[in-house]
């Protein structure tokens, strides 16, 4: 049973990140999903739209209802930054799973270094929403 982890914003949840954890489920028996806290959100995007624990929440009942073995968590591992390096060398999950808008030459060298330290394989989703976010899930 592979191990997988997916991580984001989710802020706020729409038809593209449904699809990754749809594909994310795809991939293994168990999902660890991190999302950032609102601080993390707001280095990245500069506001909050929904409250960490309510975008937690969110994915947790989607997860739950997709019937997908879970834990869904806030990222209290990466403080002060937008990485996810010190949750990957945490968990060491068998595949880190990063979204259809990711390229793995955009990917930050730490989290590619834990990674291959780790013998964890890097996937991406594939792009099935290339408008993702237009369809948004309040």
């Amino acid at each position: 049973m592979n191990t997988v982890m997916v991580t984001g914003h989710f802020d706020p949840f729409h038809d593209g990140h449904l699809d990754y954890l749809k594909q994310a489920r795809e991939l293994g028996g168990f999902l660890f999903c991190v999302v950032s806290t609102d601080k993390q959100l707001m280095i990245k995007k500069g506001n909050v739209n929904i409250p960490e624990e309510g975008r937690r929440e969110i994915v947790r009942l989607i997860l739950q209802g997709m019937g997908v073995k879970n834990i869904v968590f806030l990222n209290i591992f990466d403080v002060d930054t937008t990485s996810v390096a010190n949750v990957i060398r945490m968990f060491k999950t068998d595949i880190f799973f990063r979204g259809g808008d990711k390229k793995l030459e955009d990917m930050p060298a730490k989290e590619k270094k834990i990674c291959e330290e780790l013998g964890i394989e890097i996937r991406h989703a594939k792009m099935n929403y290339p408008t993702h976010g237009a369809g948004m899930v309040l």
